[in-house]
């Protein structure tokens, strides 16, 4: 397999500079860009697009940012966008998945965080940060106690904390193990909130509990 070429749309920082090395020592990339200007990343989309691309909010305001990943996604399908954002809410950060990115770290997130975000996306997953998650398990939360009408009943206690280890990634033997609970129960658990949130199956739950309705 073909080693994927890396792209970060950012100033020319020494956390940059700093990063890009960092990177180049974990050997996961081809080769590695950085472009400090519009006309300078659209060339390389042009000529030689990416396998993956990250965007800083650094440079960006949120609006800008969204107009890009835009722009780029509706010429590039195959380009997996990550953004760092600045701790944006959960509505801001599902209008970022829906307009494609395939990524979203907070800035404070952990170097080690981020090769994780790198390799999940190389298996054509989608990637939260463990900030974001939080937030947006907190913002169901309170979404239930809105009545959200698109939640056909409130998920409990033990159903929040099951839907928190499904969004880690976490099997039913690992959550069983977690909670010190039967592997049944779990899975008992697991359908009630897919039908709870009206969706298909377990797989990237996070996925749909940022495109489906749980997040207005």
């Amino acid at each position: 397999m073909m080693k994927p070429r890396l792209t970060i749309f950012d100033e020319p920082l020494l956390y940059t500079e700093g990063l890009s090395k960092l990177l180049s020592q974990s050997k996961i990339f081809n080769t590695i860009d950085i472009c400090n200007s519009h006309e300078h990343l659209f060339e390389q989309l042009k000529l030689d697009p990416p396998e993956i691309l990250i965007i800083s909010s650094n440079m960006l305001m949120l609006t800008d940012i969204f107009r890009l990943v835009e722009d780029i996604t509706s010429t590039n399908k195959k380009i997996k966008i990550i953004v760092i954002g600045n701790s944006y809410d959960m509505i801001d950060i599902r209008k970022l998945f829906n307009k494609g990115i395939k990524g979203y770290l907070d800035k404070n997130s952990r170097y080690d965080e981020f090769l994780k975000s790198i390799n999940i996306l190389l298996l054509n997953e989608i990637y939260i940060c463990d900030n974001a998650k939080e937030r947006m398990i907190n913002f169901i939360s309170s979404e239930e106690g809105k009545h959200n009408p698109h939640i056909k009943e409130p998920l409990t206690r033990r159903e929040m904390e099951i839907l928190k280890l499904i969004c880690d990634g976490c099997s039913s033997k690992d959550i069983s193990e977690k909670l010190f609970i039967s592997i049944n129960t779990v899975e008992t658990h697991r359908k009630r909130i897919l039908l709870k949130l009206n969706a298909k199956n377990s797989v990237g739950i996070v996925k749909y509990a940022l495109e489906n309705h749980i997040i207005d």
